[in-house]
């Protein structure tokens, strides 16, 4: 999403009246890079690319609202019906030099889907495998896969389906050390096959790129979040948390 029409969003956004589905259900939030350098970024990167300070301003806002509001923030997997969820995708370096050592000061849960892949790739922007397993053991922290190969699933026929889940959950299990149960369907990818054979390989939760709230204990394979966009502020995270942006689901 381009400047100008970042900054429509958020004055339609504003005229907006707090959306009721938001206070008695889950907000799960979807970030990606935390303070990387944009300027020679792609479009999706800079859109996705929040600053290290934009970051901090939204961790010291979820975090008073979770100590005076009652705003909870709690895992993905948590049975607590409303509150906030934090989750990252694709397991950027960044989201454990950055975003996790900001997100432990406070006491934060969250949770970060890493493609297998991208972890054994040898790219710097991505986790390396040890680091990884150090994200992992961190107070807090949720491991989920991304799916092997950060394939578009639903592209995929049922057997590269099930060879590509199958394959991240076992990897990440064995790197962890722990039971990896927790999915986010790359680029948001999914249909009837792949929500099948996600249940059947074992994954209880799984995220999509679909925008509105979480229902808990409803379709927790199908579960909605609220992108987080490079230009968002404090002032608009919370606006999102209010439900002010559900209009944008139309579009994106």
């Amino acid at each position: 999403m381009n400047q100008l029409k970042y900054r429509l969003a958020q004055f339609v956004s504003s005229a907006q009246v707090k959306n009721s589905e938001y206070g008695t259900n889950r907000r799960v939030l979807m970030y990606h890079s935390v303070g990387r350098d944009v300027s020679t970024a792609s479009t999706e990167q800079n859109t996705y690319s929040l600053s290290e300070r934009s970051f901090m301003h939204h961790v010291d806002l979820l975090s008073r609202l979770n100590q005076e509001d009652g705003l909870k923030v709690v895992p993905l997997t948590h049975d607590y019906g409303s509150g906030v969820t934090i989750t990252f995708d694709d397991g950027y370096q960044d989201t454990l030099t950055i975003a996790a050592k900001i997100l432990c000061e406070k006491n934060l849960p969250f949770t970060v889907f890493v493609s297998s892949a991208n972890i054994t790739s040898g790219d710097s922007k991505y986790l390396d495998p040890q680091q990884l397993i150090e994200l992992s053991k961190l107070e807090g922290v949720t491991i989920g896969s991304h799916g092997h190969a950060h394939s578009h699933l639903a592209q995929l026929s049922e057997p590269e389906i099930s060879e590509d889940l199958r394959h991240s959950k076992d990897w990440l299990e064995q790197a962890i050390q722990k039971n990896v149960t927790t999915l986010s369907y790359p680029h948001g990818s999914y249909n009837q096959d792949v929500l099948r054979i996600a249940s059947e390989i074992g994954f209880e939760f799984a995220a999509t790129s679909n925008w509105g709230v979480y229902e808990v204990g409803t379709r927790p394979l199908e579960i909605p979040r609220i992108d987080i966009w490079s230009h968002d502020s404090s002032r608009t995270l919370r606006q999102k948390l209010n439900g002010k942006w559900q209009w944008i689901a139309r579009f994106v």
